[in-house]
């Protein structure tokens, strides 16, 4: 069984962060662009919490258009001048570039209560006050709430009985959520703030909401550019033709899909998300026909996850090598699915989207 042919300027094979910004800029300069993506995205993951090197004019650059392009969405994040000290869901802190004001939790934050939620496990309110109590000078009051209504089925229940339980009963003027959510990036953390009179934030949570919404929101920028977005698609093979390809086959299920295309980026991620593959003691390319290699890396104890993590595809000048060492003219690599790219090996999300954002003119120019 197979599905319609796919005819695109650009390829790209992977639907995370890296993937999604290349593919972004090359239809914000008019390509046609298709998005083949498959695995779970690390950015669906991550905390949604964003680093960035202040001195890097591609950073702010990139800034400058995806925040502009994510407020007509609803989210209105800042790119601040120092990097702000957030506060996770474990009571502990991280550094960050990016920030929503009105709702990110941060270490300036005084007067804080934490509200868990009776069966929500994204945030414990008694281990955020005990590490908190350890490392930090201001030590939160937890507080434990049993909804009636859920959030997602019943966001409007959910907001007056929580909105009124916080205005009469919590006494502190900031009060700490675990991720909620809503049809708009942060909804119901307006209407408990309108409800309630108080601050209303939520703690910087991985594998939960706030990597959700980083994700959509990156998302619907590239739709709104026209970029076409494939959901479901594995890159199961690459023609290639001398020194440059541009045939492919894409699987969903038991059907195929053939691409044909002018040029080939690959953010398929790195052993994590599939885009490499372990094969013995090595970390190889599944589709056999890319160069890997691993950086130089430190800040992980374990030598074989140091190496696993450090290893990616060989370019050149941003295009990917063959297993031949021929660097092919129009196919680009980028995102973890390079050398030292992974987090913690590199800044995590922030690094890859700015790579992502300065290799779209070098794919273009290959076309």
């Amino acid at each position: 069984m197979s599905l319609p042919d796919v005819d695109a300027d650009v390829l790209v094979a992977g639907g995370g962060a890296a993937g999604l910004v290349v593919a972004t800029r090359l239809a914000l300069d008019g390509r046609s662009v298709t998005v083949a993506s498959s695995a779970t995205p690390a950015t669906l993951l991550s905390t949604g919490r964003i680093l960035l090197d202040h001195d890097d004019p591609e950073a702010e650059e990139w800034a400058s258009f995806f925040l502009a392009q994510f407020r007509r969405q609803g989210a209105h994040y800042v790119m601040s001048k120092r990097p702000v000290v957030a506060i996770t869901n474990l009571g502990t802190g991280m550094r960050q570039s990016l920030t929503s004001p009105l709702f990110d939790w941060t270490s300036k934050d005084r007067d804080v209560a934490v509200v868990g939620l009776v069966g929500n496990s994204d945030l414990d309110p008694d281990l955020v006050s005990l590490e908190m109590g350890r490392s930090r000078r201001a030590k939160p009051r937890p507080y434990w709430f049993s909804p009636s209504f859920s959030p997602e089925l019943d966001p409007g229940g959910f907001a007056e009985e929580l909105g009124n339980v916080l205005m009469n009963d919590v006494a502190e003027g900031t009060v700490v959520l675990p991720p909620l959510p809503h049809n708009t990036p942060y909804g119901l953390l307006a209407e408990l703030r309108k409800r309630s009179g108080k601050k209303v934030v939520e703690a910087a949570t991985p594998l939960s909401w706030p990597g959700r919404r980083f994700q959509s929101l990156l998302e619907g920028t590239a739709e709104r550019l026209g970029v076409r977005i494939l959901r479901d698609r594995r890159l199961l093979s690459i023609d290639v033709n001398g020194r440059e390809a541009n045939r492919a086959l894409l699987s969903s299920g038991v059907r195929t899909q053939r691409a044909t295309f002018n040029g080939l980026v690959l953010a398929t991620g790195n052993v994590v998300s599939g885009g490499l593959a372990v094969s013995g003691r090595e970390v190889v390319d599944p589709l056999g026909l890319f160069r890997v290699s691993s950086a130089r890396a430190s800040g992980i104890s374990s030598r074989q996850l140091r190496a696993t993590l450090s290893s990616g595809l060989v370019t050149r000048r941003g295009k990917a090598v063959t297993t031949d060492g021929v660097s092919l003219r129009n196919v680009f690599a980028v995102g973890s699915l390079l050398r030292g790219m992974s987090y913690p090996l590199g800044r995590g999300l922030g690094d890859v989207m700015v790579h992502a954002w300065e290799i779209a003119p070098a794919v273009e120019e290959a076309l």
